[in-house]
């Protein structure tokens, strides 16, 4: 019995193979957009009817019932699309490498999306205290935020890690902007603002300001443009001025300003996700487009190999649209011999292989922008965690001493946080 030798792979296979899992990586993206989408309509959903139930449950029941119930009726469908989206890619997320956390994240949201009928019944008998509801709604959005801060954590292309990043801040930003409607409406309804109403109104809006600014950094123009559309609405005049009155502790005619602040800050959340909505489009677009390129690049680097292999052609051959093969240095062309390949294959190749490496070096500088702002929020937050559970403050309490640590010192407040937990790690150590 005779056995076959096996052939060694050559450069070509691994050059292959890395195109290859480039388009994995790609349509992985391509699928996770799709959920990001599904997430970006939930939580708009979600936002809206948790300002449904506070009226409702703040009016004792004479407001917002009917509105309340399509609501209702609206974030269903959502959820619906939701779980569908989740069961198409299951497969495709569970294989995954490193998804651990992503799918510990899934599993949180699910887990607690699955009692909310229960706390929607608790709201229609009015058996349960707005605050508690609220903290509900606010929760699962918190959930469905650190989702896409995952996706966005783990983008392996720049250009879409750009607008993950875009999108989630702008997402976030805009869950402080109903947390704000709901802390406005309440203090508005009752004529008084405490000291703590002041100081957690103070924090989401320095929370929003900078969720904002990273968006503006990240955001590809057209919606960058449309935010800059609405940056110039007349109504957020109109949202200063009651942030203002709302600061001095008594503001006058309670119900009518409750209702003015609601709207206002509802109109301003419906134009924040409209920009949103930009976003998901350009989203999907770009990850559709990326895939369709990749798959063209590796049709055209197969065809090319197979093409050289032959060696049936004389003369020069256009390696690389687009590549400048002068800038390569002609002494490592000179000293690279291959073996077992004919002199222009082997000189193809080699060219082939040092584009793909420059693309691939280019890709991740371009992602170590996109990286630094997820890293630096990962700091702060637990940072933050760090004060809460050390110090006994509230989140609000803890995201203001860290800021002021950061003004005393004169430094980022990255560079504060990174300080805080290597203490934390000095004193556990000892």
């Amino acid at each position: 019995m005779t056995t076959e030798k096996n052939t060694p792979l050559s450069a070509t296979d691994y050059l292959i193979a890395s195109k290859q899992a480039e388009i994995q990586s790609l349509n992985y993206l391509l699928h996770m957009g799709q959920l990001v989408v599904m997430i970006s309509d939930l939580i708009h959903a979600l936002q809206k009817e948790r300002g449904a139930s506070n009226i409702y449950l703040g009016s004792k029941g004479s407001q917002f019932e009917q509105s309340l119930q399509q609501l209702i009726g609206q974030t269903n469908q959502h959820l619906q699309a939701f779980h569908q989206t989740l069961s198409t890619i299951h497969a495709e997320i569970s294989s995954h490498a490193g998804n651990s956390r992503l799918l510990n994240r899934i599993a949180y949201v699910v887990h607690g999306l699955a009692g909310l009928d229960g706390v929607r019944h608790q709201i229609h008998a009015l058996n349960i205290r707005p605050d508690l509801a609220i903290r509900v709604y606010s929760e699962l959005i918190s959930g469905l935020l650190t989702i896409v801060f995952e996706t966005a954590d783990a983008a392996v292309d720049p250009t879409i890690a750009r607008v993950l990043v875009a999108m989630f801040n702008l997402m976030h930003g805009k869950e402080l902007a109903g947390q704000e409607r709901a802390v406005g409406a309440a203090g508005f309804a009752v004529g008084t603002f405490t000291a703590a109403d002041i100081q957690r109104m103070q924090h989401l809006i320095d929370a929003q300001e900078r969720c904002f600014e990273l968006f503006t950094e990240f955001a590809n123009p057209a919606a960058l443009a449309l935010w800059q559309q609405y940056a110039s609405r007349p109504y957020l005049i109109d949202i200063e001025r009651l942030r203002r009155i709302a600061f001095t502790g008594t503001p006058p005619h309670r119900a009518e300003q409750s209702d003015h602040w609601f709207d206002l800050l509802t109109q301003r959340i419906d134009d924040l996700k409209s920009v949103e909505t930009a976003l998901e489009v350009y989203l999907q677009q770009l990850c559709e487009q990326k895939v369709h390129d990749a798959n063209a690049s590796l049709n055209q680097q197969q065809d090319l190999i197979q093409t050289l292999g032959e060696d049936a052609a004389e003369g020069f051959v256009v390696f690389l649209t687009g590549h400048d093969s002068a800038s390569l240095k002609p002494a490592s062309l000179d000293q690279y011999h291959p073996e077992g390949l004919s002199p222009r294959l082997g000189r193809s190749v080699f060219e082939l292989v040092q584009h793909q490496a420059q693309r691939l070096q280019h890709m991740h500088d371009e992602l170590e922008a996109a990286r630094t702002a997820l890293e630096e929020r990962k700091l702060q937050q637990k940072a933050k965690a760090l004060l809460i559970k050390h110090r006994k403050l509230t989140e609000d309490e803890a995201h203001r001493l860290l800021r002021q640590m950061a003004m005393d010192q004169g430094k980022k407040l990255v560079d504060v946080s990174r300080a805080i937990i290597e203490m934390a790690e000095i004193w556990r150590v000892s």
